[in-house]
Formats: C-alpha cells, structure tokens, sequence
C-alpha cells in the first residue's frame, strides 16, 4: 500500500505551484505559492482570533512595554527595559514604529508579537528542512515532517501560545533568536562535515557571534541556546578529531584544527550584536555585565537540597504547562487542582520518552531507523536538556518554590523556551512508520554506510507501506488531527479575562479599564497611585495622560511626579459587600475626609478609588505606611 497522506500532502503542496509554462513574473512570485503561505495564514488566523476573544486584555508588564514604546515616540532612547540591566528594548522600538503606523493600542502591541512569531514559524519550517536534509529523508516523508513540525509551531498549547503573544519585554523575540541560533550552528557543522570552503564557515560563525551578542542584549535567557550550540559544536569538533581514520581523511585533523581556530570571528561579531549593552554598560558601571555573570540572585545555603525542590516543581508542574498547554490562570487552578493533564501533555511527553529512548538506543545499535531519528532531533534534545539544567541550577528559578503548582507562575515563562524544540519530536514520532518502511527498503550496503555516519535511507522517492504500517500511519495522523482540535477547544475555551491576566491573585485587578479612565477624566484625576498590574494599564492606554504610578516606580520621575502633586488618588481591593474595607479606618484615624468610588473587578471584588479631600496621603509619611503597604503589595482583597 503506497504511503497515500505523503502522496496527497505532495500534490496539494504541487498545486500551489505553477505550471512550467509560466512566465518568469511568475517564477519571481513563487513565494506566494509556498506552503508556508498557508502556515503564516493559520498562525495569524489563531492569533487574531485570541486576541478579538479576550478582549484586549493586557498585564501591567505588558503595558510598562507599551508605555516604554510611547516615551520612545516623545524621544526617549532606552537600551533596556526600565529600571533593570537586562532585557534589551528591542520590542519595545518594534512597538513604537507600529505605533508610529497606527497609534499605541493593545491590537498593536498583539500585531507585533505576531509578526515575530511569522519569523518563528518560517524558522522552523528552515530547521525542520536541514534535518530532513541531514537524515536524508525521501521528499515526500521530509515534506510530511516538514508540514508536522511547523503546524505545531503555528499552533502551539494554549500556554505557549499566551507567552508568544505577550509584549512582556522580549521573550518572543529571545526565543526565535535561539531557534535561529540553533539552525546557524546545524549548518554550521553540516557545512563544515561536507567541506565547506573557510569563507563560508567564516560567514556563519560570524552569524552565530552575532546572534549571540543580540541575545545577550535582548535577553540572557538565550544562554539555554548559547550552552547547547557551544556542546554541539565542541562535541562535533571532538569527535570529528578522534574518529578513527580521520587522518586519511580528505579532511586531515591538522586542517580540522585551523577550521576549528575560525572561532576567533565569534568575538568581535558578538560586539557588533550587544554594541547597545556595551554602551549602556560603559555608561553604568557595566551593571549589565555584573548581571550576566551571575545567577540572578541570592542562593540558598543548602543549594543541593534546593535545586532538587526546583527540580521536582519543574517536572511535575512547569514543564508540564509548557509541553502540554495548562494555563494557571484558568479560573479554579489551585494548588489542591492545578489542572496540568491534557491531551495535548499525553502526547508531547510520549514524543520526547519515545525520542530519548531512541537516542539512546542509537549509541548501542546502528540501525538505520535509530540513526535517523538520532538525526532529526539530537539538536532539539540537547538543547531541552541544556534547558532544563540551567533553569533547574539557577537561583532566580527559587521563586517557583514560593507560590508551588498553582494559580501563581513567576518564573514560567523561563519554561516556555521548549516549545520551540517541541515540534521536531512530535514530527518525528508521527512520520515513525514511513520511516520504519524505508528502513527496511534500505539495502545491506546502505545500512554499512549508516554505521559510518553517511546514509540511513535510500533516496527514492517511493515507499511502499505494509497494510500494518499504513494503519498505525492512518492511526497517528488521526491522534494528530485530534491533538490540533483539541487545541482550537482550548482556544475557544481560554476565559476572556483571565487569559492573558496577570497569575495569582494579581488577576483579582480590574480589566475593563474604561469606567474606570472616563471617571478619572470626568474628575479631572490626573494622579492616583495603585500597584503596577493596575497603575501600567491606566497609563498606557491614556498616553501617560494619567499618571498612576506605585512608589518606587520603574519609569524615571513619574513617581516624583505624584509625590509632589496636590491629594492624589489611591486604588485599593476590597470585597463587594465590604462596604467599608478596614484599610480607610487609617484615613478616619488621621482625620482624613475622602471620597470613595467603586467599580467592579471580578465577581465580588471591586476596585476602590480612594480620593482624599482635605489633604495630601503620602506613602512617605509614617501614619500610612500601613496603607500604601496594603496600596503597593498586596494584590489581594
């Protein structure tokens, strides 16, 4: 039985393309007869719709970025995000050009994320490419896993998908700078294995150093990317120069060696990427490079004991959430139920197990199926397990420990970086039994050649599947399409509001913003403090027209601002039937007339506006210090 899904993703894909008798205007647009024009189409279809679902809601991280981007269109220049040594502004220029275009709004902080994840989606369809090509896959099984791979990427969990969209600073961009920087060091050694010339391998380590320098600027989270090309490649190097034979080689190890010295090119071109943080640095003490030398943090003293606390919550709870989609803001995600199986989680775990195990197998056994799948995600592998060490050893990932498995995520999205080698092992479990077949077409010469590293499979272009083979193909392709519905339920099912709210019982802040805005112009409130998951989204969305900062505010001045203005506002949480929360008993203590105005916030939580009238509240008077206390940090009523 000829392998009948290859075959007709072939011809659907062959209709896209135009016949030979079109005419060389057309060969030019070729481009729009790509299967990746239908890719970037479900990824902005998926995209547009989550954000028209949730109604525009944003986090206050989310609109500090926005707020960055609007100062940048009134001539402000910030290398990084406010008040902080990392995270490069990157995003936030991005945003200010499209805001420049159509004005600041949620929908275009959403637009932009999506344009990055294009980038995303066209990256994985390249890498997916080079390890088809590496594994020499026959074209029909590389377009199969071609098409697996980057669907998944185009539709990622529900988890995922959310930390994607999110305008929090960069962490889109950090992970499609790793994506890059993984495929860069792939052809890297690929080009220097077929012989490359020096000026090619030139070229692409100056690529990767400067990648390197971008996201080292734009976020150190890139350092999962940095230590897996640095493995790959040293790796590479090491057992090119022990394998035996290598001295008859056309490549003899004394030219590997003056290969290898082509590193030196990485230095100076990662300048040129992290040419902002080094001006910043010089300028502030190279703070920024304080930070990238150290963990982040304070460490425990029992750090052993800590990391496998850390270790524990990450297998049981975040990595989870990111392989399988579970989103802690969901309502009812507690502690007690944090919501973490679905299908979706089934799945993906059962691809990695299955790949590892295969992996594995491969170093004991040259079978050429093993070979295979070793090289379509050996990279991909690696890079999860750099990953998941650095997260697990680092100490900024203790804070995980503090809220455990519930609706509280601080560091998830340190997590999220996996999904982008997610993909390649789904596509590979799910294209396992054409390969299977081709396995058993290749011939005794050709399995020879996979135990020296060269060909697994035969070229050809034909497989013909067993009756058994075709069904559990059949079968995979139907737990496929039932993964993918599975995961448009849970885009439909994301609750507007939560969805992209802050975790915790931060998301108890008000989202529908507007009452809220039109009160405080109506009253002519021009200053108010509130904590930052309120406060962000009030200035943002009026322009910084209102100022609504908390004490020791990331935005330089704004904070003077409203310390020197005439009895700001204050917001407050309280109970809907709490008519008179005990937090103003302060303010009737101190002698304090105010007025007191309510909006609702989420089913029997309002938000309070707390005016005083007779004279200035401040946070640095010692007679409320409990108030702005509860005003600052406590994001619960």
């Amino acid at each position: 039985m000829s392998n009948t899904v290859a075959i007709s993703i072939m011809k659907t894909f062959k209709g896209f393309s135009p016949t030979k008798s079109t005419n060389k205007w057309w060969h030019r647009m070729r481009f729009l007869w790509s299967p990746l024009l239908a890719f970037f189409l479900i990824t902005v279809i998926a995209r547009v719709w989550l954000t028209i679902h949730t109604h525009g809601v944003i986090s206050g991280d989310e609109a500090l970025v926005g707020i960055q981007a609007e100062h940048i269109l009134h001539g402000e220049h910030p290398i990084y995000y406010y008040n902080q040594p990392y995270m490069g502004s990157l995003q936030a220029y991005f945003l200010a050009f499209i805001f420049l275009l159509t004005g600041p709004s949620v929908w275009a902080m959403r637009a932009e994320s999506m344009l990055i994840s294009l980038v995303l989606i066209y990256l994985t369809w390249r890498f997916s490419a080079a390890l088809a090509d590496a594994a020499r896959l026959p074209p029909r099984t590389k377009i199969l896993f071609m098409t697996i791979a980057t669907l998944i990427a185009a539709l990622p969990p529900l988890y995922d998908m959310i930390e994607e969209m999110r305008a929090r600073g960069g962490y889109t961009e950090a992970i499609t700078i790793m994506l890059w920087m993984l495929l860069c060091a792939f052809r890297l050694t690929q080009g220097w294995r077929e012989g490359a010339p020096a000026r090619e391998l030139a070229l692409r380590w100056a690529g990767i150093g400067f990648l390197v320098g971008l996201g080292l600027w734009v976020d150190p989270l890139v350092v999962y990317a940095i230590l897996t090309i640095a493995l790959w490649i040293g790796g590479y190097v090491l057992l090119e120069f022990v394998r035996p034979g290598r001295q008859t080689a056309t490549q003899p190890r004394v030219t590997l060696l003056k290969e290898a010295l082509l590193v030196v090119v990485v230095l100076p071109a990662s300048m040129v990427g992290f040419a902002p943080g080094l001006y910043w640095g010089a300028q502030n003490q190279w703070a920024n490079i304080h930070y990238l030398l150290q963990n982040g943090g304070s460490v425990p003293q029992n750090r052993l004991h800590t990391i496998m606390q850390v270790q524990q919550i990450y297998s049981t709870c975040l990595a989870p959430r990111v392989l399988g989609g579970a989103l802690p803001s969901q309502p009812g995600v507690t502690a007690a139920n944090p919501h973490i199986m679905t299908f979706g989680l089934v799945v993906s775990v059962s691809c990695v197990a299955l790949i590892a195990t295969s992996i594995f197998l491969s170093a004991f056994w040259y079978h050429p199926l093993l070979v295979c799948l070793r090289q379509l995600t050996l990279l991909p592998l690696l890079f999860i397990a750099c990953a998941s060490i650095i997260f697990c050893t680092a100490s900024i990932s203790v804070v995980a420990l503090h809220g455990g498995c519930s609706s509280q995520d601080p560091v998830g999205r340190y997590v999220m970086p996996l999904v982008i080698a997610l993909p390649f092992f789904i596509a590979a479990i799910f294209t396992l039994p054409i390969m299977i077949a081709q396995a058993r077409e290749t011939t005794p010469a050709q399995e020879s050649e996979a135990t020296q590293g060269a060909s697994q499979f035969s070229a050809r272009s034909t497989t013909t599947l067993s009756p058994l083979l075709a069904a559990i193909q059949a079968g995979l392709l139907v737990v496929l399409a039932f993964y993918f519905c599975l995961q448009g339920v849970a885009y439909v099912q994301a609750d507007p509001r939560n969805t992209f709210q802050q975790y915790g019982c931060a998301s108890e802040n008000p989202t529908d913003l507007d009452p809220i805005i039109t009160y405080m112009q109506q009253e002519h409130i021009r200053y108010a403090w509130a904590n930052g998951w309120l406060g962000f989204p009030i200035m943002f969305e009026t322009n910084s027209a209102i100022l609504v900062p908390w004490l020791y505010h990331r935005i330089p001045g704004i904070s003077t601002t409203v310390l020197h203005a005439d009895r700001p506002s204050f917001f407050i949480l309280a109970k809907h039937d709490d008519l008179h929360p005990a937090i103003l008993h302060i303010l009737d203590t101190n002698n304090v007339t105010y007025h007191v105005e309510r909006f609702y916030s989420e089913p029997g939580i309002d938000a309070l506006l707390v005016t005083p009238l007779n004279r200035t509240v401040s946070p640095l008077d010692p007679a409320f210090a409990a108030l702005f206390n509860r005003v600052f940090y406590y994001n619960c009523s």
